[in-house]
């Protein structure tokens, strides 16, 4: 049995779903810079989110033989124990044993596993007498044989095994992300990212992250349900991204339009309906301030309700079939402009806001 088939035989027993916690956004901005760091270094990838660990890489889109478990874990204060990270709780596994289990699962084609967090791990001192909480980066190869002993002890007792290869295996590391403003990092990285592709662009690096971190956020917390995965593909469609489709999201999926390249789309868009000079010149004072309040307010309780009302509307009348193929754009806008309740926000801004979401 190859690995794919592995991968999809071995279903994770259970599906998290959405997950909105500060520490959840910690750890999509972890794996989003994961994945912006390998982009660079790796000439094929597969990133799996919340698929039997936070992230899972393979080392191939068509013929995976590597898998690389990360286990992605945020902390307000202190450091890291061997206590605590081999601390059951009721009938769960501790940290090390669910990283480890993923050793179990797919046994031969584990190539590392990885702990990650933003605070530093306090083993006492290394087996060459460094100081444990001075390292960013530790293999457990470097830990100190009692700690060592006492780590492998309790995975073997979770697991009933005699013996692991939790030594050659693991890592600890502590990320430069601070869970507290996780996306600053993000946004500096994928802008380097960005220019090495494009030197010349012209976008908007808030921009450019919020609609990564979005995909990444929208992998992450779609589920299975009742779907049959048969190959690696549509799993990848549910719950991944390869390094084939993180290009082609970057150089199509709007990461290279300004404001000005979108607004001149929707301009032609309007003009095609018919609409007046003084309406058109609305819409446009009003592009640029949605574009800049998504970015800026995109967490504040009234963008949220407004942004959701507006999704239901949409998707309930293109259901009922007020809304269909032929309607143009000028009125489904101002088709559901009449049924947002929200008062909050300017008229134009709404009818922006609209189609921003019509065409996301």
């Amino acid at each position: 049995m190859n690995l794919e088939q592995e991968i999809l035989k071995l279903k994770p027993r259970e599906e998290s779903g959405s997950k909105t916690a500060r520490k959840y956004t910690f750890q999509k901005d972890l794996s989003l810079y994961l994945l912006l760091t390998v982009h660079e270094k790796s000439q094929d990838y597969v990133f799996l989110f919340d698929f039997h660990d936070d992230l899972v890489v393979l080392d191939s889109e068509k013929n995976p033989q590597k898998m690389d478990f990360y286990q992605i874990k945020s902390k307000d204060s202190g450091n890291w124990t061997v206590k605590a990270l081999t601390k059951k709780e009721k009938d769960k596994l501790s940290i090390t044993g669910k990283l480890y289990l993923n050793k179990i699962n797919f046994n031969k084609n584990t190539n590392s596993l990885n702990f990650i967090s933003n605070s530093s791990f306090s083993f006492k001192k290394l087996a060459n007498g460094e100081e444990s909480l001075k390292r960013s980066k530790i293999r457990a190869t470097e830990l100190e044989k009692s700690v060592l002993k006492e780590l492998e002890d309790a995975i073997k007792d979770e697991h009933k095994i005699t013996k692991t290869e939790f030594e050659k295996l693991t890592n600890f590391q502590v990320t430069k992300l601070s869970n507290k403003d996780s996306s600053t990092h993000c946004l500096g990285e994928l802008s380097k990212l960005i220019n090495k592709i494009n030197p010349e662009n012209t976008i908007n690096p808030e921009l450019a992250y919020k609609q990564v971190f979005n995909e990444v956020s929208r992998q992450t917390e779609n589920t299975f349900g009742d779907k049959s995965i048969t190959n690696l593909e549509e799993l990848i469609d549910i719950k991944g991204i390869s390094k084939r489709q993180f290009l082609e999201f970057l150089e199509k999926a709007g990461l290279y339009k300004s404001v000005q390249q979108e607004w001149d789309e929707i301009k032609l868009s309007l003009e095609s309906c018919g609409i007046g000079y003084i309406d058109l010149m609305k819409f446009k004072k009003y592009w640029r301030d949605v574009t800049a309040t998504l970015i800026k307010d995109s967490n504040k309780i009234p963008l949220e309700k407004l942004i959701k009302e507006v999704q239901k509307i949409y998707e309930e009348e293109v259901s009922n079939g007020f809304i269909n193929e032929s309607t143009n754009l000028l009125t489904i806008v101002n088709h559901c402009y009449q049924k947002v309740s929200s008062s909050f926000y300017d008229e134009y801004f709404i009818k922006c806001l609209i189609i921003k979401i019509i065409n996301e």
